[in-house]
């Protein structure tokens, strides 16, 4: 029966979508003890962006978790990337059947940095190009909305008090490397963990890396012995 066994939520982030959690979706779902759950936010659609806003990504996130309490799951874990670890704190903040919450390069803070052209042959700096040249594409009204998220956003980590792994990319192009601290420092629960993935970049989980973080969030998911073994400051 659902009320023993265990859901995992995962929300996409701003302009992303199922796909770019596609590999830890199906790695996770090989694991009979869970569950695993995901659905598009309003407003994305591959790389079409309708009108939407925070407020609805907000509500979005509240009912997906209400519909899984509603099925029976006593235990649920939250996987957010990037806006979705946003949004993960939040829902985490109002329901007490959340056990644990796994932020991956959540936007809690995002970079504003105009490329140089002489970058752009730098391959580097080529990614970072396309990535923010996708976040560009949505209307300047879209993107309002998710910067008054990020604005509202440090108010949800107090209300966090279940397990957390936060989880940063050393070469993330969007968010800056200090975010990470924010999170760890400001988040209200004892049992918090923050590890560095090297080398990585911000859509990390569908980079060359993806492997290696699937396993060490099942392992923390997991819990136990096991994951007290596996802790590491980078990955």
């Amino acid at each position: 029966m659902k009320r023993f066994r265990k859901a995992i939520l995962i929300i996409h982030g701003f302009t992303g979508n199922l796909y770019d959690n596609e590999y830890l979706m199906n790695y996770l779902e090989l694991d009979n003890e869970y569950d695993v759950y995901a659905r598009t936010l309003p407003g994305h659609n591959k790389d079409r962006f309708t009108g939407s806003n925070c407020e609805e990504w907000k509500k979005s996130a509240e009912m997906q978790v209400e519909e899984l309490i509603n099925n029976g799951y006593q235990k649920i874990y939250v996987v957010g990337h990037s806006m979705g670890g946003i949004l993960a704190t939040y829902v985490a903040g109002k329901y007490k059947e959340i056990k644990k919450i796994v932020l991956i390069n959540a936007a809690f803070d995002y970079a504003n940095v105009k490329l140089k052209k002489e970058d752009s042959k730098n391959s580097e700096f080529s990614k970072f190009g396309r990535l923010w040249e996708k976040v560009l594409r949505t209307s300047p009204i879209i993107f309002y909305e998710f910067t008054k998220m990020v604005k509202e956003s440090k108010n949800y980590l107090s209300g966090v008090r279940c397990d957390t792994l936060i989880l940063r990319s050393t070469k993330d192009e969007i968010i800056p490397y200090n975010v990470g601290d924010v999170i760890y420092n400001k988040i209200n629960t004892n049992n918090k963990w923050l590890t560095d993935v090297i080398d990585a970049p911000h859509t990390v989980l569908s980079s060359n890396r993806k492997e290696d973080v699937s396993e060490y969030i099942k392992l923390f998911l997991k819990g136990g012995r096991k994951w007290k073994k596996s802790i590491k400051k980078e990955i």
